[in-house]
């Protein structure tokens, strides 16, 4: 399963790379991509949404799904 995050607060690389390390390491994703640029989050695995989404508010940034 893919899913697709709209985000909001990413400001540089490091940001970037705070995104990916929360994002993977929630269990079930396998592979979890950021891009500044447009501010989106893609994670593949077997994962809903809604832990994706806790795992990026809980270092402080928003996310919605796109």
């Amino acid at each position: 399963m893919t899913i697709k995050l709209q985000l909001d607060g990413l400001h540089c690389s490091n940001c970037v790379k705070s995104v990916e390390k929360a994002l993977n390491e929630v269990a079930g994703v396998t592979q979890a991509i950021v891009t500044l640029e447009n501010q989106t989050a893609i994670a593949q695995g077997n994962v809903a949404a809604e832990d994706l989404i806790a795992a990026i508010e809980d270092i402080g940034f928003k996310a919605k799904l796109a």
